[in-house]
């Protein structure tokens, strides 16, 4: 058999075992970096739609002080009396996209008035994420900040 009708028959005889393991190792490698950076992309989205949320939530309160010249009362699993006016009760009963809830922390038990996530469920990278988006990155102090009580909070204002 000459060397042209070798490879002629070889041409036929399709993928070795070897060239179909090696398409499935790359074929996993890709996978793998695309499930990451899907899974971090969906973080990111999450974090963002957090931020958004919870600073529309800030001005809303900041709204009702300036119409009423008082914070409301502290309030952890309702929305304050007074506030279904300027937020929608259904958003404040929604669990937040980093899981758990929106938490009022009000002067009348805390020294600050701040929105609080009251058992987020999402990592701590996340709540390191939304401290960048919406402060200086560090969770030990600045305007988001994690309280005493554990929960990360966004301060509206220190000493009110």
């Amino acid at each position: 058999m000459g060397r042209r009708a070798l490879s002629k028959k070889r041409a036929g005889r399709g993928f070795t075992l070897v060239d179909l393991m090696i398409a499935v190792v790359v074929i996993g490698v890709l996978l793998g970096f695309g499930i990451h950076r899907y899974n971090r992309y969906k973080m990111s989205a999450k974090v963002a739609k957090t931020a958004s949320e919870i600073t529309s939530l800030a001005t809303a309160f900041v709204a009702y002080m300036a119409a009423n010249e008082v914070y409301p009362p502290d309030s952890h699993e309702f929305l304050p009396p007074g506030m279904d006016e300027y937020i929608d009760p259904a958003i404040w009963a929604d669990e937040t996209p980093l899981g758990g809830h929106y938490n009022w922390e009000g002067s009348d038990t805390y020294p600050y008035v701040g929105l609080s996530i009251f058992q987020p469920t999402a990592p701590p990278e996340a709540i390191q994420l939304l401290d960048q988006m919406l402060d200086d990155g560090n969770l030990a102090f600045g305007k988001f900040r994690i309280e005493a009580n554990g929960r990360p909070t966004l301060i509206i204002e220190d000493n009110p």
